[in-house]
């Protein structure tokens, strides 16, 4: 295994979160169920469900495009170092793995977290196998 590992978030420009998906997923039933009780009809139903949809779509697309947003993680065996880049900021938290008193990863919604003396570290992974790889590095620098 290497000494070293690193990953981009996100990967591809434009990415909802599994987390996002599920919630808006969630309240756009919502808005289906609540708008066919209303209107006793299915088709507005659906057409306000769609525009929900919709307007949701364009925003977070456009929030995505004005922030452009980018994380770096790095992950040495005595140290994690995040980089949180925005069009208008630049952000760097570097904790030692002495430090973190423990982890934990969702390997659903393929997020994170480290807790250190100082605070809450959020963690994102693109993928399932940069989830595990960083979980076992962690794992087997952390005993040291």
């Amino acid at each position: 295994m290497a000494s070293t590992l690193e990953w981009k978030f996100p990967q591809k420009p434009v990415q909802f979160l599994r987390i996002e998906v599920a919630t808006i997923a969630l309240i756009a039933l919502l808005v289906l169920a609540l708008t066919s009780l209303q209107f006793n009809s299915p088709v507005f139903a659906v057409i306000f469900t769609l525009i929900f949809l919709g307007i949701y779509i364009v925003l977070s697309y456009l929030t995505q495009l004005i922030r452009l947003v980018e994380e770096r993680y790095q992950l040495t065996p005595t140290h994690f170092e995040v980089k949180r880049k925005t069009r208008f900021k630049t952000k760097i938290e570097k904790i030692l793995l002495k430090d973190v008193h423990r982890h934990k990863v969702d390997r659903v919604f393929l997020g994170g977290y480290l807790v250190s003396k100082k605070k809450k570290h959020l963690l994102y992974f693109n993928t399932k196998k940069e989830l595990q790889q960083f979980e076992q590095f962690l794992k087997k620098h952390q005993k040291k």
